[in-house]
């Protein structure tokens, strides 16, 4: 059933009222059941009124109106019997009382009663009729609520006897409990149901002569909008009738004519929805599903829509752009010129008029959906003007001449009455965290409103002027950094924007809102950046931040580029004391042939004839005291290196003593050029706590057990470095407990080749770094030769432009490689960077990186182990617990360098840990990473 509740919500509009004649003036009666005075004997003044309706209708005379106070109670149920004349009726109207409706429980009747108009009287009932009219002649009944429950299939809400005559009910909301709304029984002749909302039940009329029917909306549970029988007459003309839902046993038409009243009544401009199983017309005994069936048949309903052609909008309610719209008859006969609701018929100029006038089908026109849609306010501070702007929603392109603005800023302070749709105001003072309500009405030239709107707003003090700035590169561009700035600059307009870079290049100005910034830097480094804005407030704000650009990594190899013993990269003899080796790297195997500041080289010694130890450094610059790699005689050690390619394409190995051979495998290379504008390749160092991912002599990572001659053990890495994302790996792999001398190659590919990670002697432990590329996560490490063990700790990934995003959202985004001349900074046996003393067992040396620029990640360092007193190894780490992992396995008196990526410290230190014996301790930087 349809919510009852809908009829009492809707009375609000009751006291707008329908345009009527004139009446001849009379008295004037009162009536209030809560004033105080109120008297049922009379004499019904304002001062004296009487309690109950009934004794102001019996002692009304022609022209007397009868105003009833609206109360929270209800009044008891009357029987009018009032008779007035054509010129001057008897009226009764409801007045303001405590501001509820006029409600008169338990039903109004009409009896014996003439020349009567009744308007905003609510009338309800249980078990009978709400509103009966019995012989009477001339009785208006409009803008009011009916309602009976309780009902029996028969008794009607509203009951009009076959002695009735000229009844209009109009404007009338009508809803019931399980029988029809309205009856007229036979006999009654000249009735009008005009702008009627009909809910549950329908309109019945038998024997009834002349019943016009026009612009009412029926919700109907099961059909039976309509009924008309037994010889009746008249119209049934722009109503709407729709369903609301019901589930039906049975499925009666909307509108039903019998045979015996067909030739007598009109239907046109009516617009149906029946049920799913329901029709839309019976007439004389046929039942047609369709407006269409009915028109062809009949030649009635010429102008009716039905489910062929819409759906009618919920409630019946027209829509902008509906057909309901401007397709009624404005001569259809009891038409109004109102709506249910009192509003005027309008024309919709968004549709075309398809009836006859701008009479919309049902009870409601649809009016002009000019409104105030918003009050917009920039944000609120103490002492700064506030802009308020109305937003109207204006389909129909109403003229906006004339209309006028009042605003209220809620703060105590006057109105501000605009013509432009906004105003400003200051706020002297703050505001609780809800704000203050400040509103809007807008009127027409004539006072007629438009609408209204509201905005909380919060006032708070004038915040302060902030920016802050972030730059990050990319690995397919080390040597640009992408700025991302961000300002809080409420409640003032930015007047200056601009980023200096750190370079020496000119400011930029830039949007105060955007995408990050680019800058493509000459020259790698760290560079300060500074963001300065200034607003209109005349306030400055600065951040900075540090920008790291330098180059990105390609894994390339192993491929063998320098080997004396058989003239590869150089003549074939082993270079002698003081000796230097010109080796030509760009444009020769993997290496591009330009574009290219660095080359990463796996660097070994073979067959030397004295201690002696090597520095690689760029051709045609001054040689570094550090060194590379140092040797005894008649040993094979590697080392890896990482060294800037001299200007004219060369690198430079030199020999301090003895002869010695050399041999030099490429791992990969630096470059700030890309080769394609996708190349993937291209990667940034991401550093971690070095972490243990291999050893076989416990089964951490692989099988337990040394591995056997010829074999490749798979190396599978931790889940994040296995994406697409990770192209390369930082690892630092030892051997150990060898049953003879050989080398392992350490490679993303299954490598057999003649190309050496790190050459070992039996028992002997040894490492090296190594930078393989990496495949699905994956690292294979080949053994040449005897059973060994081998152990592995990853250091950090090399990965693309993939990393966290959604190609790889594990992967670690890595930074840019900024290669430096080699520069010592700890020797514990001078004194520099630590005590001059040797590092004890156990023992930790913590040492602060003063020629590293803040923010970087991480150091490339040559570590060197000079003459430990026990066979002892090295551990280099950032800061935090000390890993279980080695970076240099020294055995006594063992003076060995190798390569590591050491993370930086928060504090901007490293840490260097001996395990066993003393040992002096030498770092060379050869570069660091951002």
């Amino acid at each position: 059933m349809a919510s009852a509740a809908l009829s009492v919500l809707l009375v609000g509009c009751l006291g707008a009222g329908v345009a009527h004649a004139d009446t001849a003036a009379g008295t004037t009666l009162y009536v209030d059941d809560e004033a105080a005075g109120c008297n049922d004997t009379g004499p019904g003044s304002a001062a004296d009124p009487f309690c109950q309706i009934q004794p102001a209708a019996d002692a009304a005379v022609p022209g007397d109106t009868v105003r009833i106070a609206g109360n929270s109670t209800s009044y008891a149920p009357v029987t009018i019997r009032s008779t007035g004349t054509a010129d001057a009726p008897v009226s009764f109207r409801s007045a303001y009382g405590d501001g509820s409706s006029v409600t008169v429980a338990g039903g109004i009747t009409y009896s014996g009663a003439q020349y009567v108009d009744t308007a905003g009287i609510l009338a309800r009932a249980a078990k009978k009729s709400a509103v009966t009219v019995v012989a009477s002649q001339h009785i208006t009944y409009r803008v009011a609520s009916v309602q009976s429950t309780l009902l029996d299939a028969t008794t009607a809400v509203i009951a009009v006897d076959g002695a009735s005559s000229d009844i209009s009910l109009l404007r009338l909301r009508v809803s019931d409990g399980s029988g029809p709304d309205f009856r007229s029984a036979a006999g009654a002749r000249n009735i009008t149901l005009a702008d009627d909302l009909f809910e549950d039940g329908g309109v019945f009329a038998a024997g009834t002569t002349g019943i016009d029917l026009a612009g009412n909306t029926f919700w109907t549970a099961c059909g039976n909008a309509v009924g008309l029988t037994d010889g009746s007459s008249g119209s049934v003309e722009n109503s709407v009738a729709l369903p609301y839902g019901t589930t039906c046993a049975t499925t009666p038409a909307e509108i039903t004519v019998d045979a015996a009243s067909a030739p007598q009544v009109t239907a046109d401009y009516n617009a149906v929805n029946p049920s799913s199983a329901g029709t839309d017309y019976d007439w004389a005994g046929t039942a047609y599903a369709t407006a269409q069936a009915f028109r062809a048949a009949t030649g009635q309903a010429t102008h009716d829509l039905d489910q062929t052609d819409l759906t009618i909008p919920a409630a019946g309610l027209p829509v902008e752009h509906s057909a309901l719209v401007d397709s009624g008859d404005a001569g259809a006969p009891g038409e109004l010129a109102t709506d249910i609701d009192g509003r005027p018929r309008v024309d919709d100029p968004l549709v075309p008029d398809t009836g006859t006038g701008h009479v919309d089908r049902g009870a409601t026109e649809f009016q002009d959906p000019f409104t105030v849609s918003a009050l917009d306010m920039s944000a609120g501070y103490v002492g700064v003007p506030v802009t308020a702007q109305a937003q109207l929603s204006n389909p129909w392109s109403d003229s906006l001449d004339g209309l006028t603005y009042t605003f209220d800023f809620a703060d105590g302070t006057t109105t501000v009455t605009s013509t432009t749709g906004s105003a400003t105001h200051t706020y002297t003072q703050t505001t609780s965290s809800t704000g203050v309500q400040a509103t809007v009405v807008v009127n027409r030239a004539d006072g007629t409103r438009v609408g209204a709107a509201d905005n909380w707003e919060r006032v708070e003090p004038v915040p302060d002027l902030t920016t802050t700035i972030g730059c990050a590169s990319s690995p397919v561009q080390p040597d640009t950094a992408a700025c991302g700035h961000e300002t809080e600059f409420a409640p003032y307009s930015i007047t200056s924007d601009r980023i200096t870079f750190g370079d020496g290049s000119a400011a930029l100005s830039v949007p105060t809102a955007g995408d990050p910034v680019p800058h493509t830097y000459k020259a790698p480094g760290t560079y300060t950046v500074t963001h300065t804005v200034t607003d209109s407030g005349g306030r400055t704000a600065t951040a900075t931040a540090k920008a790291t650009v330098g180059a990105a990594f390609l894994a390339a190899g192993p491929v063998r580029m320098l080997d004396t013993r058989n003239g590869t990269g150089a003549p074939k003899r082993p270079v002698g004391a003081g000796g230097v080796v010109r080796l030509k790297v760009l444009g020769v195997g993997y290496v591009p042939a330009s574009g290219v500041t660095a080359v990463t080289l796996n660097v070994t010694d073979a067959g030397a004839t004295a201690s002696s130890y090597v520095s690689v450094y760029p051709d045609g610059t001054a040689r570094p005291s550090a060194s590379n790699l140092n040797f005894r005689a008649g040993q094979a050690n590697p080392n890896l290196v990482t060294v800037r390619v001299g200007g004219d394409g060369y690198v430079d190995l030199y020999n301090a003593h003895g002869k010695v051979n050399l041999i030099a495998d490429l791992e990969g290379y630096y470059t700030t050029t890309r080769s394609g504008t996708d190349d993937l390749s291209m990667s940034g160092l991401a550093t971690m706590a070095p972490t243990r991912v291999l050893d076989t002599r416990n089964g951490t990572g692989a099988a337990k057990g040394a591995v056997g001659p010829g074999s490749i053990t798979t190396l599978t890495l931790p889940k994040y470095a296995r994406g697409w994302a990770t192209v390369g790996a930082v690892l630092d792999v030892t051997v150990t407990g060898g049953t003879s001398g050989g080398y392992i190659t350490v490679s993303c590919s299954n490598s057999t080749s003649d190309t050496s990670t790190l050459n070992y002697r039996p028992g002997q432990t040894a490492s090296n770094l190594a930078v393989p590329c990496v495949n699905a996560g994956k690292v294979q490490i080949y053994n040449s030769a005897g059973h060994v063990q081998l152990i592995a700790d990853l250091q950090g990934v090399y990965t693309n432009e993939q990393a966290e995003t959604t190609d790889d959202w594990f992967a670690l985004s890595g930074g840019p490689f900024v290669a430096t001349a080699p520069t010592r900074f700890l020797d514990t046996r001078t004194g520099l960077g630590a005590s001059a003393k040797p590092l004890g067992a156990n023992g930790t040396l913590t040492v602060k990186l003063t020629k590293v620029p803040a923010g970087a990640t991480a150091v490339l360092v040559n570590l060197t182990g000079v003459a430990p007193t026990a066979n002892t190894y090295l551990t280099a780490y950032g800061d935090g617990t000390l890993p279980t992992v080695s970076n240099d396995n020294l055995t006594a008196g063992q003076t060995r360098p190798v390569l590591a990526v050491i993370p930086v410290g928060a504090d901007g230190s490293l840490r260097i840990h001996n395990a066993h014996g003393s040992v002096d301790v030498v770092a060379d930087l050869e570069g660091y990473y951002g």
